[in-house]
């Protein structure tokens, strides 16, 4: 009996990257194979081999259950004519994407796999709104020829070259498409190697795929090329394909959907001969013996590489070191490193000769001693690790050094190896743990017996992250460094989302269903947990979650299917990965959506290919301490001679910064220095003020406290536990009798917990505890896995620990009393949130570094690079990112890879639509990238209630972004911050001063009526005139229509404008009755209906009419006009005050149309935060109840307390209220800020009511067309008035039976001077 061996041609998620194509998953698709009864399965993404790490991992594990099942890796590339890109590309002449299937028969296929994939993902370019991967036919000459026998090909589905030339001949009758098909065919065979290029059936019942299997079978008898046939698989089962089109239609794209996917699954033997009845059973029999043959020309190859570290270029340093016997003698380990096999273990001994020569604070025998341990470690570890960590020290090294060279600041130390002081010799990090008062350990940063991989994290300024990027491939080499890539998947939100486009539903449909999603840190819950909840988490299905889905079952159904799917390709937050040779020699290069260059696989798959990467992360703190250096540089009050190290150095350098001043310390004390890096929520605020930190130690210990827990609900916060034992010691004293600790099991936990008051605060600290021999004496790793324990927050492994614990307190006979202590109260603290004692002393540094910017120079620069980066003001864009998006008008709907989710902007988002050059004379638009209005009208409402001055743009002044006015110690507001001018229009703005009025801007400025109009309400052009208004009223009277003569004409116009005069009543009917005749006009005449015929016998002349019901043209003109001659003389007559009033009619409509409201009103519009007195600020708080929400108590009174049931109580709490403008809005956390007249104020909303508020209502109309009923509530700019209580730093919205406004959420419509008119019922309620 015949058996299918299997398909060679299929796709799994990877194939989405760029755009939806398939909903197989790996596991899923080897599984059903085997399931079918197949021998192997290729898998060929679409130009990609990103999956081939976990495809190798997966065959490994069903190997043992199924030995001779073959899984062989490949790729479907798009092949193209040499030399294509954007611009030559012509379809009339052929050029297409075609597709080819690529098979790998061994590591080297997988080489010239990964060479053809990165030289097609390097040349790539964006048309028709999709990234373009074409490998040219020289690519394949280049690589293959020369070494045939590693790659086998085959001929793809319709989509590739030979099956079209075959529909050409199809089409046509033209039998020179078959002869160029049949050389096309001897070429690919010539080119892979007998034996080596096959020809590819499809099943279907498709005529153009019938003909064209058909057509492959004769050129294989002709040529005597073997055939295969495959299913080109993009979902599992049949039952599948209604999904699989619903997945497929949510973006559309140029491709049949239902007819070319009909048959693109995976079948069993029966069910794919269906397909080919015209096949003999010889001919099923030779496909199969075929497939056979490739699947045993394939070896089982691992792209696995052990670990190694590559060897970069280094620093030159002096190898004659006249006294080294020193250094040898007193750190023996440099012996080893000396004599060392690994090339880079001696070179990292004078690393450490010439670190110790430059850091002063190292030529002691403390220091000798600290950085031999490290040493120690660091070999120990390697052979552990078979690792040559002195390449990895030398690597990172010379990248820090080269990103400073790059323009970019470096933080001083981040996460655990702050405590190790071989980094700091090195200048890895800027921190001496033998300076600092806070207990650091080497081993937190390298524990010389764990098996992993080192890793030390570099903070840089994210704005100038895509210069580095680039500097480091100028140093390293193009082919050297990559970004890491990631790969984004359908996510539980996103499902629905792309379930409900799929389905047509009406966006904001989707966008409610997907609202409902909950979160918790940040992450999503996932479908099932919504619906079903989960027991282990205690997380309740959501009811409103599972009534909507059963209403909606069709996207319940699909959105289960796609969840977790790939679905397109993103850029590791910080991950750079070097190479010492070309990455084709290990993975392949792509481009992310912006066209920078990534690996070909994410993070962990490239360790498994002996690749690791190097962190350079963005971090916002480095961004505000950057732009502060640079406006101090600008404005003379620092040195802008030096490097910028060394300016770094001087001025804010870790030993070189005031620690101690009270003065410093006061601002600090009383939050005059805004956005305190770590500092900036509630949480450390508050914390400040309860403590008073007086040194870097105290403000590293607050920055730990502020992540723990109480240890039960309702029980004292650490903080607050933290504040008491710092101002009353001996009440840390008495918990420990309590506790029943001896004195001299006291003095065991002052030595390791009095710098932290008595609390466990670190990581480090309950490592160091648990090793003591008095509190269980346990070795590092057991220690390490509590870690982790907590840090993964595994309650199971946790509980295991506690139970081993406590066994090994009872077997060794420790004291209880200390060791419960130790445990229930120390330990247990930080099981909500731990961090490493070295991580808060490093960031805290960086505060104090901040402290320094802000107390020693004009603190208007320190506010001034807070308000640019809060707002996002400063952006530069990451390497490879186009300016804008070019997007061609009449494929707006088309959907992109780029653009993963259907783009629906908010209507402040920045859109400048120009004419474009363009070779097919199409009109495009640009869309610039966007301002986040949002975040800077939050940004600037903070800065404003902590008394800073933001001022409002100049046209003469201002900037592109905020910029400080020292003499007035105020903050001047950007151009770019003002909605909708674009950063090509400041640019020509400021290129173009000065401007002396309204009509010199417009007569050297191009902007458009929205752009001008934000301008003015503004207040950039305050400055030239006496008043805004004035500005306006010019504007206005500009732009407004303005007519030049009154006559017949205008009679539609009058009569629209209520200006026709009444005595000439019948003379508009008559001009009525005249458009409606001309509209008539037959051979000469107009024909009339009964209708007209009455009316035209009633008041005009029966005689004239040629039939009974039509009157010839010039016999109508002739009494047509002899009717209006008096209107015609009436308007001569009024010509001068008609035109004034119309005229006068159309300016107020212009003014009704683009200038109401207030002056604050046109502020918040314009640039998103008022410099006038708030909207609302005139309200009567008394009247509505309306309170300032900081004078409130952080946490909410409570009213009364209601009995339940089971003898519990439920609190109710005093309702309080507050109103403001929406600054922005935060779907994930379900919040919005809100700018209130005292301040911005953080409100956080039940899941379904922000749902229900942030809904778009829309209706369909008669004529199809979507009308847009009401917008989201929650749309920036929008006046609330809410009801509720504070907790901690946000509001929440709230609302009792007995309450006086049953929906806590109320919008405001109008505002009268002391009061306002607000609603509660939505537009459809």
């Amino acid at each position: 009996m015949r058996n299918y061996p299997g398909s060679l041609h299929n796709h799994t998620d990877f194939s989405n990257i760029r755009l939806r194509d398939c909903i197989n998953k790996i596991p899923d698709l080897i599984n059903y194979a085997i399931e079918l009864g197949h021998e192997v399965v290729a898998i060929t993404d679409h130009e990609t081999l990103s999956s081939f790490i976990q495809v190798e991992e997966y065959a490994e594990k069903i190997k043992e259950k199924h030995p001779d099942f073959k899984v062989i890796r490949g790729n479907e590339i798009y092949l193209t004519r040499n030399n294509l890109n954007a611009q030559n590309f012509n379809k009339d002449k052929g050029d297409d994407y075609y597709h080819f299937v690529l098979l790998a028969k061994d590591i080297e296929g997988y080489h010239q796999l990964c060479e053809l994939s990165t030289r097609a993902w390097l040349r790539s370019y964006v048309a028709r709104r999709m990234r373009r991967v074409p490998t040219y036919y020289r690519d394949l000459k280049e690589i293959i020829l020369p070494n045939q026998g590693h790659l086998i090909g085959s001929s793809a589905c319709l989509g590739g070259r030979l099956p079209r030339y075959l529909l050409q001949y199809f089409e046509t009758e033209n039998p020179e498409y078959r002869d160029v098909a049949k050389r096309w065919c001897v070429y690919m065979r010539d080119l892979f190697g007998e034996g080596n290029f096959y020809l590819e059936l499809q099943p279907s019942h498709n005529p153009q795929q019938i003909f064209v299997n058909k057509q492959l079978l004769e050129i294989s008898n002709e040529l005597g090329i073997p055939y295969i046939i495959t299913t080109d698989s993009h979902y599992l089962k049949k039952t599948d394909a209604d999904i699989h089109e619903k997945y497929l239609n949510s973006q559309d794209g140029d491709r049949e959907v239902k007819s070319f996917y009909a048959s693109t699954y995976m079948m069993s033997t029966e069910e794919l001969e269906s397909y080919f009845p015209y096949l003999s059973p010889a001919q099923f029999e030779t496909a199969y013996n075929n497939i056979r043959a490739i699947a045993a020309a394939c070896q089982n190859y691992s792209i696995k590489r052990p670990l190694r570290i590559p060897h970069l270029p280094w620093l030159a340093y002096n190898h004659n070191v006249a006294n080294i016997e020193f250094y040898l003698n007193k750190m023996p380990s440099l012996r080893k490193f000396l004599a060392s096999k690994r090339s880079a273990d001696p070179e990292l001994v004078y690393a450490v000769i010439d670190g110790i020569q430059r850091h002063q604070d190292l030529q002691n025998d403390e220091a000798y001693e600290a950085l031999e341990e490290c040493l120690d470690m660091t070999w120990i570890s390697s052979e552990v690790n078979n690792a040559e960590w002195s390449a990895y020290y030398l690597n990172l090294q010379k990248i820090i050094g080269e990103c400073w060279n790059a323009g970019t600041i470096v933080g001083p130390a981040r996460g655990s190896g702050g405590g190790f002081v071989l980094l700091y010799c090195l200048d890895i990090i800027q921190m001496n743990k033998l300076r600092e008062h806070t207990k650091l350990f080497p081993w937190r940063f390298l524990n010389p017996a764990r098996v992993s991989v080192l890793d030390v994290d570099v903070d840089i300024s994210g704005l100038k992250r895509g210069q580095v990027l680039q500097h480091l491939r100028a140093v390293y080499g193009e082919d050297r460094v990559s970004n890491v890539s990631t790969f984004r998947t359908e996510k539980s939100k996103s499902a629905i989302l792309t379930a409900a486009r799929g389905l047509d539903l009406p966006p904001e449909e989707g966008r409610y269903l997907a609202s409902l999603v909950n979160a918790e840190r940040g992450q999503l819950f996932s479908l099932h947990t919504m619906y079903y909840g989960d027991e282990n988490d205690n997380i309740p299905p959501s009811s409103t979650f599972i009534e909507e889905m059963n209403k909606h079952p069709d996207v319940w159904e699909v959105a289960q299917k796609i969840e977790g799917l790939i679905c397109g390709l993103g850029i590791h937050a910080g991950g750079v990965v070097f190479n010492d040779e070309p990455f084709t020699n290990t993975a392949s290069l792509m481009r992310a959506p912006d066209g920078t260059i990534v690996s070909g696989f994410e993070l962990h798959d490239l360790e498994k290919c002996s690749l690791i990467k190097y962190d350079l992360l963005s971090v916002e703190g480095m961004d505000k301490i950057q732009i502060c250096l640079e406006l101090l540089q600008q404005y003379g009050f620092i040195d802008s001679s030096k490097t910028l190290k060394e300016t770094y150095e001087n001025v804010i350098g870790v030993y070189n910064i005031d620690r101690t001043s009270e003065d410093m310390w006061k601002m600090v004390w009383e939050h005059k220095i805004i956005s305190l890096f770590q500092m900036e929520q509630q949480s450390g605020i508050q914390a400040i003020a309860k403590t008073h930190p007086t040194s870097v130690d105290d403000l590293a210990t607050i920055n730990s406290v502020i992540r723990l827990m109480a240890q039960e609900k309702g029980g004292e916060s650490p903080i607050d536990k933290y504040a008491r034992f710092r101002e009353h010691p001996e009440q840390w004293e008495e918990e420990m009798t309590q506790y029943g600790l001896t004195a001299e099991e006291k003095k065991i936990l002052h030595k390791e917990l009095d710098i932290s008051c008595g609390l466990s605060i670190a990581q480090e600290q309950f490592m160091e505890l648990v090793q003591m021999p008095e509190i269980g004496g346990f070795d590092l790793q057991w220690s390490d896995r509590l870690r982790k324990s907590i840090a993964k927050k595994s309650p199971k492994d946790y509980e295991q620990l506690t139970k081993e614990f406590y066994e090994n307190m009872r077997q060794k006979h420790l004291s209880e009393h200390l060791c419960s202590y130790v445990w229930q109260v120390l330990i247990a603290m930080n099981r909500g949130y731990g961090f490493n004692a070295a991580h808060t002393l490093g960031y805290s540094l960086v505060g104090l570094q901040e402290m320094n910017l802000a107390y020693k120079y004009p603190i208007i620069f320190w506010n001034t690079a807070n308000l640019i980066v809060d707002s996002a003001g400063k952006q530069e864009t990451e390497e490879g990112d186009p300016e804008c998006i070019i997007v061609e008008l009449e494929d707006a709907s088309e959907s992109t890879e780029e653009i993963v989710d259907i783009y629906e902007p908010e209507e402040w988002e920045d859109y400048e639509y120009v004419d474009l050059p363009d070779r097919s004379g199409k009109k495009k638009i640009k869309k610039n990238k966007s301002v986040n209005f949002g975040k800077i009208a939050t940004a600037i409402g903070k800065f404003q209630s902590e008394g800073i001055t933001v001022l409002p743009p100049d046209i003469n002044e201002s900037g592109f972004t905020f910029t400080p006015i020292v003499e007035k110690n105020a903050i001047a507001s950007g151009l770019r911050n003002i909605t909708r001018i674009s950063a090509d229009l400041v640019n020509e703005i400021i290129a173009h001063r000065p401007y002396t009025s309204i009509e010199d801007f417009l007569d050297k400025i191009h902007a458009n009526c929205t752009q001008m109009l934000n301008l003015i309400k503004c207040g950039a052009f305050d400055n030239l005139y006496s008043s805004r208004e004035e500005v306006m009223e010019l504007y206005l009277r500009k732009i407004a229509k303005q007519l030049k003569v009154v006559n017949l004409a205008t009679v539609p116009t009058l009569i629209d404008k209520d200006l026709f005069p009444e005595e000439f009543t019948l003379q508009k009917i008559v001009y009525s009755f005249n458009k409606a005749l001309k509209q008539r006009i037959t051979k000469g005449c107009y024909p009339m209906n009964s209708k007209m015929l009455d009316f035209y016998c009633e008041h005009f002349d029966v005689d004239q009419l040629a039939t009974e019901s039509s009157i010839p043209i010039k016999a109508w003109e002739k009494q047509y006009n002899k009717f209006m001659d008096p209107l015609r003389q009436y308007l001569k007559e009024h010509a001068a005050e008609l035109l004034q009033a119309l005229n006068a009619k159309f300016l107020e409509e212009t003014r009704q149309q683009y200038a109401t409201g207030s002056i604050s009103k046109w502020e918040i519009d314009s640039m998103s935060f008022y410099y006038h007195p708030h909207e609302l600020s005139n309200i009567d708080f008394q009247k509505y109840s309306i309170q300032n929400f900081f004078a409130m108590p952080q946490d909410p009174v409570i009213d009364r307390r209601i009995p339940t049931k089971d003898g519990k109580t439920i609190d109710l709490y005093q309702l309080t209220y507050i109103c403001g403008t929406v600054l922005d809005k935060n779907k994930l956390k379900n919040s919005i800020s809100l700018l209130t007249p005292t301040g911005v104020v953080n409100v956080k909303i039940w899941k379904n009511q922000f749902a229900k508020y942030d809904k778009q209502i829309s209706e369909i109309q008669p004529d199809g067309k979507k009308k847009v009923c009401e917008k989201s509530w929650f749309t920036r700019g929008n006046l609330l008035y809410l009801q509720g209580i504070r907790r901690g730093d946000a509001f929440i919205p709230k609302a009792y039976k007995s309450s006086p406004h049953k929906c806590p959420i109320m919008k405001i419509t109008a505002v009268d001077g002391s009061t306002f008119l607000y609603t509660d019922k939505r537009y459809d309620e």
